[in-house]
């Protein structure tokens, strides 16, 4: 057995830390990053991931909040000029003006705030990496990974989102319990919403998953007339959960919404 020291490890922020520096590697090659860069990396952790974005990116902004790894974060990268390790809380830290990207292996009880501020912020990333939970991966991420829902249909008009490695959970330190994967967020160059309307899209969604089948959801945009001619051009069941139809439905029916209250 190795006498090798393990990584210490907060349990109420379900911390699973890559451990191989290969795989790192790989999957920051495989990435759409480049030596232009600016990266952030929200909870480096113990620097498995960092060394492998400081040898793609031009700068790596390495945040962690745990005194004790942002100390070893900071003996490890002492000598490198494209590290800069910041210990602090990623929800307090300040992002930047510039463009940027994101990497991280995010802590799994606070992904869906991670993705949230990283989303709706008035600094979005152009991308983000995100190591998360598969399940969550797959609410996010809607068609084809999964049924589409409320917090997939609020990302696509602005987000692409794509699956785009699946772990073993021997990748990580200690094992998690969980199936986890890459989730990478690009950021649309044209919102296929208008930003003025993005609470009001969003309003649309939630109102309509609140009250059971696809035609409940709708009675308050539509008419029963409108809403059953609306069916039969885009092919779906009215009593069907609103989750069955896809982003591209949805769009259309909030867009022709839209059109219906301008006339």
């Amino acid at each position: 057995m190795s006498g090798r020291r393990q990584p210490r490890r907060r349990a109420d922020l379900s911390q699973h830390f890559l451990r191989s520096q290969g795989l790192a590697r790989t999957l920051v090659r495989q990435s759409e990053l480049s030596l232009t860069d600016l990266v952030i990396e929200i909870g480096a952790g113990t620097g498995v991931l960092t060394a492998a974005l400081a040898a793609r990116a031009r700068e790596v902004r390495a945040i962690e909040g745990d005194t004790h790894l942002a100390s070893g974060l900071r003996r490890r990268f002492d000598d490198s000029s494209v590290v800069e390790i910041l210990e602090a809380d990623f929800f307090a830290a300040e992002l930047p003006r510039e463009q940027y990207s994101v990497f991280a292996n995010v802590p799994f009880n606070r992904t869906a705030d991670v993705v949230r501020r990283l989303t709706e912020g008035q600094r979005p990333p152009e991308d983000a990496y995100l190591v998360v939970q598969a399940e969550a991966a797959a609410r996010f991420a809607g068609l084809p990974y999964g049924p589409e829902s409320v917090a997939s249909l609020v990302l696509k008009p602005w987000w692409h989102l794509e699956i785009e490695y699946w772990f073993r959970r021997s990748d990580f330190s200690p094992p998690p319990s969980v199936d986890s994967v890459l989730l990478h967020l690009a950021r649309r160059d044209r919102p296929l919403v208008d930003g003025v309307l993005r609470s009001e899209y969003a309003r649309f969604i939630e109102r309509s998953f609140g009250r059971g089948g696809v035609g409940r959801g709708l009675r308050d945009s539509y008419s029963p007339r409108e809403l059953r001619l609306l069916a039969q051009r885009l092919r779906f069941d009215r009593r069907a959960p609103p989750s069955a139809l896809s982003f591209e439905q949805w769009l259309v029916l909030f867009r022709q919404g839209l059109t219906r209250r301008v006339r």
